[in-house]
């Protein structure tokens, strides 16, 4: 764990203080009583997490995730809704199960909302700095759809998944076929000695 890693107990604390506030007073002796049974909860998942992951920082995030979004009144000291909704959030950021042909279609469902998801995050200024290298990669990018049609194409595609546009058919048929074609691309980039390693 590094200094920036989410500390699990905290973001336990988070979803205890959600589901007790009361007339904004309720005891820290209560909530860490609460907090402690969420986290025996959510360290029954560092297992899996860590043989699937370089951390299990992503178990801190969905338990943070619980206390900003599905953390209300009037839960009180049940632990069985958080049970089933960490495992929910948990099998969709670290999947242990196969999905079958009929469960498929949520999956680009949930991107969907995600995408949306992530663009309500506000940026911040210093995000949005660009320096010298920003703008030559950016004229490049602009010279590039000028003057290849494919490339402008790539351009709208991403920035309807940077802004959390919704993907018409299209547009998803586009993406699959750029991902499928980008081995190739960096195959014969390497042959032709433009990329070096």
């Amino acid at each position: 764990m590094t200094k920036d890693s989410p500390n699990l107990f905290d973001s336990c604390k988070a979803v205890a203080r959600q589901v007790l506030l009361k007339n904004g007073k309720t005891s820290n002796d209560v909530i860490e009583t609460l907090a402690e049974k969420f986290l025996a909860i959510a360290e029954t998942h560092q297992d899996f997490i860590r043989r699937q992951r370089e951390s299990d920082d992503v178990i801190a995030y969905a338990v943070q995730y619980i206390a900003d979004v599905h953390a209300i009144l009037p839960m009180g000291t049940d632990t069985a809704w958080f049970t089933t909704t960490l495992a929910t959030l948990l099998e969709l950021a670290v999947p242990n199960s196969a999905v079958t042909d009929e469960a498929a279609p949520l999956l680009p469902c949930i991107q969907q909302g995600i995408r949306e998801a992530l663009s309500s995050i506000p940026i911040s200024r210093g995000v949005l700095r660009l320096y010298d290298e920003d703008a030559e990669s950016i004229r490049r990018l602009q010279d590039a759809g000028v003057e290849h049609g494919i490339a402008c194409n790539m351009q709208e595609l991403l920035e309807k998944l940077f802004h959390g546009d919704p993907l018409t058919h299209d547009d998803e048929h586009f993406f699959y076929l750029v991902a499928i074609g980008a081995p190739f691309t960096r195959q014969k980039r390497s042959t032709q000695g433009l990329d070096s390693d």
